[in-house]
């Protein structure tokens, strides 16, 4: 069984294994997790807090779930989608981890995301409100500098107001599944956009409701032919787009990062390498360039 993971708390070591470290309660515990014939396999060292890094285990790789276990259906290119990446686990993530992680990746790579986090998280000790808001603003301008030190004033901000409304508000609201009052809490913190608020939504309240539409995955699903639009950005635009991803059905917005991600790696915005792309026998665009190149 392949293990792929899109999160951007993990990394991995380059021999199939994943790891992370998870503060709990004050203490440090790494964890790796790789996959065998018989199914994911966990190693950590961990005393008093096994009990609680196991149920954290369990609702971050939601019971492991599986891509190719998901109903990817409709269109040919969501048929392919899912047998490319059958094997990659979507994960979950703590409420307030998946909002930082999700600021500190606005317009910046993957690869330096995955560099700065570890030591945010260990510099506080575990991300929360309480324990971001309460570390001195120069030096988390320092920690965030690699992806722009305007983030460190917005999740200084961000800390702040949660902390004043109460270090549980937004965990409860995630809990109660109480979309409404997300979409109005999420949007109103300093640096959350609409974008951000949805990828929120969508990984940590599982909202199937919900896809985070940006350009790249406007522009992906345009020439798959998963949707038609004018090609302009503007919230028509973006709501018009969702609701046709939408309507091939709830695990579609699970599934987006996977979509974006063709963007990066092949689905360009001027020259899209549809000759390397594993979708070319299922895109509408590749289908229309090849025609126009033999005519």
């Amino acid at each position: 069984m392949q293990l792929q993971i899109p999160a951007l708390a993990w990394h991995t070591t380059g021999d199939g294994v994943w790891q992370r470290t998870f503060h709990l309660r004050g203490q440090g515990i790494r964890v790796r997790v790789e996959a065998d014939p018989g199914g994911l396999q966990f190693s950590f060292r961990t005393g008093t807090e096994e009990e609680l890094l196991r149920d954290l285990l369990t609702a971050t790789f939601r019971n492991g779930a599986q891509v190719g276990a998901m109903a990817l259906v409709g269109h040919p290119a969501l048929r392919t989608l899912r047998r490319h990446h059958q094997g990659t686990i979507l994960l979950a993530g703590p409420p307030f981890e998946t909002l930082v992680l999700a600021v500190l990746a606005q317009a910046r790579p993957v690869a330096t995301v995955r560099q700065v986090f570890p030591r945010l998280a260990a510099e506080c000790g575990g991300l929360t409100p309480r324990r971001l808001s309460a570390l001195p603003l120069p030096r988390l301008a320092q920690l965030v500098r690699p992806l722009g030190v305007v983030k460190a004033s917005r999740l200084h901000a961000t800390a702040s107001i949660l902390s004043r409304r109460g270090v549980t508000i937004f965990d409860r609201l995630i809990a109660d599944s109480d979309s409404q009052a997300l979409n109005y809490l999420l949007p109103s913190l300093p640096g959350v956009g609409t974008h951000t608020a949805a990828i929120v939504m969508a990984i940590v309240n599982d909202d199937p409701d919900t896809v985070p539409v940006d350009q790249h995955l406007m522009r992906v699903a345009y020439r798959l032919g998963l949707t038609d639009h004018d090609g302009g950005y503007t919230k028509p635009g973006r709501r018009r787009v969702a609701a046709d991803l939408l309507a091939y059905g709830p695990d579609l917005a699970r599934v987006h990062p996977l979509i974006q991600q063709v963007a990066h790696d092949t689905c360009t915005v001027q020259t899209p390498d549809c000759r390397r792309c594993f979708l070319v026998e299922s895109c509408r665009h590749a289908a229309r360039t090849a025609s126009g190149n033999s005519s």
